[in-house]
């Protein structure tokens, strides 16, 4: 990764919420190109306001049902990660490997991809850390990283998180 910048567009709310716009700068390993990709992140408790116009939410939650519930309320988002302790849940939209395009209400949400499961390494954990997590993971998608590869693309982009094997990553 060359850079990741977060310019704020809402100030933490009473909710809290925050709204931020993010560019993130990754560099091909095999050509060397740079990879800019540009989106709003919206850190959410509910899925009103931003949180309909966000291309990654945010939220307290925690397993795959609550990230797939998140998701549903939000087909324009192409990820979706919730947390709890030292566990995020991410889950990318199938199909918009790309980031082009919403997808379309319930039929988005049954398509969408697998969980990713991620623990934060060492103790204490940051809700920063799982901003980037995020962000790092829609930019992987719109550089076209498959999203069967996605927890090991951002695990390695990310050095505070590790990405657990399906097994162990609970519900």
């Amino acid at each position: 990764m060359a850079s990741l910048t977060a310019t704020a567009l809402t100030a933490d709310r009473a909710d809290g919420g925050a709204v931020h716009r993010v560019r993130t700068v990754l560099v091909d390993p095999v050509t060397g190109a740079l990879i800019v990709d540009e989106h709003v992140r919206v850190q959410c408790s509910a899925p009103t306001g931003w949180a309909l116009l966000g291309d990654v939410l945010i939220a307290p939650g925690a397993g795959a049902r609550w990230a797939a519930r998140l998701a549903g309320s939000c087909p324009g988002a192409l990820v979706v990660a919730v947390h709890h302790g030292a566990r995020c849940w991410l889950r990318a939209a199938a199909g918009r490997e790309s980031g082009l395009g919403p997808g379309s209400g319930e039929a988005a949400a049954a398509a969408a991809g697998p969980v990713v499961v991620f623990e934060a390494i060492g103790t204490g954990c940051a809700r920063g850390t799982w901003d980037r997590l995020a962000s790092l993971a829609h930019s992987c998608l719109v550089a076209g990283v498959p999203g069967t590869e996605l927890g090991a693309a951002v695990a390695a982009l990310e050095p505070a998180v590790g990405s657990l094997p399906p097994g162990r990553a609970g519900a």
